[in-house]
């Protein structure tokens, strides 16, 4: 499984060379120019994310789309769809308008899976591959997928875990930051799960906590809380340990 990882922009220069790919949030690559700039001469195959998790809304796609021209090169470049949480009609409609706006672009596209429940994240799915009609789909995840951020980390992990299991072997699938590391033994051998981006190792290495130290709760976007946490010589240490533990897990 690839790895991404998400940090504030003071920290690029330190934390994105342990990344395997680049995850940019289309908000901060519009109102940060030190980001874009950043990503924008990065050579990495990059995922361009729609920035609802900070947000709570998505950008709208005329928004990604100036993100898009803003640090477009020649890497390989994927578009995450817009997504609304809990509301599967609503991203799949959006979904389509993104098959529109892109179309005559080199980029590929990913649908996020989305609903309240197990039946509507399924129905989400269905509708998903029907669109796609045999054609491969790029899937990514959320980590509260059928949860509410208020809801305890392993709750939301447990949750996810049983939707991921239970999406066919041909769909490709992206997830989307992680709750609980224990989630992740039931990964095992899913070969068709390629690729995760989350900012957890280092925002637990900067408040000098390991990896396997568990979250107290998923309520606020990681990014928001690494806020006001600087990176210093004795932290930076913990936040490469997390790192390269992690990747024994994913």
């Amino acid at each position: 499984m690839q790895l991404a990882l998400e940090c504030s922009t003071k920290m690029l220069g330190q934390i994105q060379p342990f990344a395997d790919f680049d995850f940019l949030l289309t908000h901060l690559v519009l109102q940060d120019e030190a980001y874009a700039e950043f990503y924008k001469s990065s050579d990495k195959r990059r995922f361009l994310d729609n920035s609802v998790n900070e947000l709570g809304t998505p950008e709208t796609l005329e928004n990604i789309k100036k993100a898009y021209e803003k640090v477009k090169n020649n890497s390989e470049t994927f578009i995450v769809s817009p997504d609304f949480i809990g509301d599967f009609k609503k991203t799949l409609e959006m979904y389509v308008e993104c098959i529109k706006l892109f179309q005559d672009t080199p980029v590929g596209l990913v649908a996020v899976l989305q609903g309240s429940t197990y039946e509507e994240a399924f129905t989400c799915l269905r509708f998903y591959l029907q669109i796609h009609n045999g054609k491969t789909l790029y899937l990514s995840v959320p980590y509260d997928i059928c949860s509410k951020k208020t809801d305890p980390p392993e709750l939301m992990a447990l949750r996810r875990s049983l939707v991921v299991s239970n999406i066919p072997s041909s769909v490709q699938i992206h997830l989307l930051g992680f709750s609980d590391i224990k989630e992740f033994w039931w990964y095992k051998g899913k070969s068709n799960i390629l690729s995760l981006d989350t900012g957890v190792p280092v925002l637990l290495g900067l408040q000098g906590k390991g990896i396997e130290e568990p979250l107290e709760a998923k309520s606020k976007p990681t990014l928001e809380l690494m806020e006001g946490l600087p990176l210093t010589k004795e932290n930076y240490g913990t936040v490469c340990r997390n790192i390269a533990l992690f990747r024994t897990y994913i």
